[in-house]
């Protein structure tokens, strides 16, 4: 296809383009976080030793909104307040984590070249549940006493999502990327902090880097895949977002997770 055919040029659509495929983190609605209610503490004593002990936190608010990073157009994709819902199968020591990770799908802006505007929609869609260790702590004046709770742990947990394309133009043309362009392996994001596990809790920064994997089935009238893969997949995305935690245990809301 030659670079001058009537539409916008491809040396700049597709740098302009591939901003919109870097990331980390899975896509499904997130709803905002309540206003403020008052609140209980929880204490390690009235844990109860059964496995399963449900939790979950929104992912990003309004200090620290989830932010990725795309190492190698120096672009930011800022995503909606999204949510983990996991579930603890222990209570003492290194017990393993299973959850699932829900972020929405964003509608991103980029200027390639400082003047050729993109706009499309950055979709994550999971593979497989999210993995992983949580070493609980006890202890408001011992390991838990950065994060103000009596019960904590140091969390290092991995999300496997696809980074889907969809929506795309550039300079308001349409840019046909079809319906199946995604990377052709997930994007492994890793998540270690010190996170509460009671009540009252503040936000928790959590910051990550990953590699970006080759894209496929990305193009219609053309394979678009090889030339999004050589422009923006490689090492050195990162990604930030502050974790609130939501609920515990399986008790009501607003400080349960039950229903």
């Amino acid at each position: 296809m030659s670079v001058m055919t009537g539409r916008v040029p491809r040396a700049f659509l597709l740098p302009a383009v591939l901003g919109l495929g870097a990331l980390s983190l899975a896509s499904a609605s997130a709803e905002p976080a309540p206003a403020p209610t008052p609140t209980r503490q929880v204490e390690a004593g009235q844990v109860t030793a059964a496995a399963g002990l449900p939790f979950g936190f929104y992912v990003g608010d309004e200090k620290q909104a989830t932010t990725s990073h795309v190492a190698k157009l120096g672009s930011d994709i800022t995503f909606p307040q999204g949510r983990f819902d996991g579930s603890l199968l222990g209570l003492s020591g290194k017990v393993p984590v299973t959850g699932k990770l829900a972020i929405p799908s964003t509608e991103s802006y980029f200027v390639s070249f400082r003047f050729m505007p993109a706009t499309g929609t950055v979709e994550l869609i999971p593979d497989g549940d999210a993995t992983g260790t949580v070493e609980v702590k006890t202890g408001a004046t011992t390991n838990c006493k950065s994060v103000g709770t009596n019960l904590c742990g140091d969390s290092d947990v991995t999300s496997k999502v696809f980074i889907k394309l969809s929506n795309v133009k550039v300079d308001g043309k349409v840019l046909d990327v079809g319906p199946n362009c995604r990377t052709a392996q997930s994007v492994a994001v890793n998540i270690k902090a010190l996170i509460p596990l009671g009540f009252p809790a503040p936000s928790v920064k959590a910051t990550s880097t990953f590699p970006t994997p080759g894209f496929t089935g990305c193009g219609v009238r053309e394979d678009l895949s090889p030339l999004l893969t050589g422009l923006v997949s490689g090492p050195g995305n990162t990604l930030v977002t502050n974790l609130k935690l939501r609920c515990v245990g399986s008790g009501p809301p607003p400080n349960g997770c039950g229903a």
